[in-house]
């Protein structure tokens, strides 16, 4: 595998509220976590930080060479503890009261990617040339649009696109999304906060997926600078996984 992961402030942003983890197992697996937060001042930061370190924490000391099941069970687990800790802090501390969080919880190996998800940050799997989205915003924008009351260019302008209907630490329980997909060589997976996606169209991020004159350093390096030249309007942050069919993983 090929890892690169990136993020950035942006051009309007005051503080970047989005958090990264990755973590390489002994087994030859990989964990990925993305969360963008939410809430008062430094409060998005906290939560977002939080749940990052206590995914990646939860994972770090389970068996992840096991099945597809026990994959889904290890990553709900992982997030459901992240969602009790970040409410907690929420619940005990006025400055940080209302804060919330995203998140994508990846386990990663050769044969096959497990994701958690809540929360507007996506994943995506290029695959044969062609991009396809691994989740589903849980945005109130999008639930206009799956009942047909706003069309998909309306959304992408809609003045509420941004308010979500499931963040981790904002309730005692979270709702979580299990996604698990067979992969294989020169698949590339992305993973993102919507810094990106709400900059750069998905025909865009296709197009620098699929272009075999960059590496997978130089496509995380193009993605930001796309999402930075288009406005920077929020933190971006973006994890690009390679299958490369190696036992080895360099991450840039």
């Amino acid at each position: 595998m090929e890892i690169a992961r990136r993020t950035d402030i942006g051009h309007v942003r005051d503080l970047n509220e989005d958090s990264t983890g990755l973590l390489q197992t002994k087994t030859g697996s990989v964990v990925a976590v993305l969360a963008d937060g939410m809430g008062g001042h430094r409060a998005g930061d906290v939560a977002s930080q939080r749940a990052v370190k206590e995914v990646t924490e939860y994972l770090q000391k389970k068996q992840l060479d096991v099945s597809t099941d026990q994959k889904r069970d290890h990553v709900l687990r992982a997030v459901g503890k992240a969602n009790e800790v970040v409410f907690k802090l929420a619940s005990q501390d006025d400055s940080l009261k209302g804060m919330g969080t995203t998140i994508l919880a990846a386990i990663v190996d050769k044969k096959e990617v497990v994701l958690a998800h809540v929360g507007d940050s996506r994943a995506y799997m290029l695959h044969k040339n062609k991009l396809y989205p691994l989740t589903k915003d849980h945005t109130y924008v999008n639930v206009l649009k799956d009942h047909g009351q706003i069309t998909e260019e309306e959304a992408r302008v809609h003045p509420q696109r941004n308010m979500l209907i499931r963040a981790v630490g904002t309730n005692k329980v979270v709702e979580v999304d299990l996604i698990d997909t067979m992969w294989g060589k020169n698949d590339i997976m992305l993973m993102c906060s919507d810094g990106l996606t709400s900059m750069v169209s998905e025909k865009e991020i296709e197009h620098t997926l699929k272009d075999i004159t960059l590496s997978i350093d130089e496509k995380a390096d193009q993605l930001i600078r796309m999402a930075l030249d288009a406005g920077g309007k929020d933190n971006v942050s973006i994890i690009l996984i390679k299958h490369t069919n190696s036992v080895t993983i360099k991450i840039y």
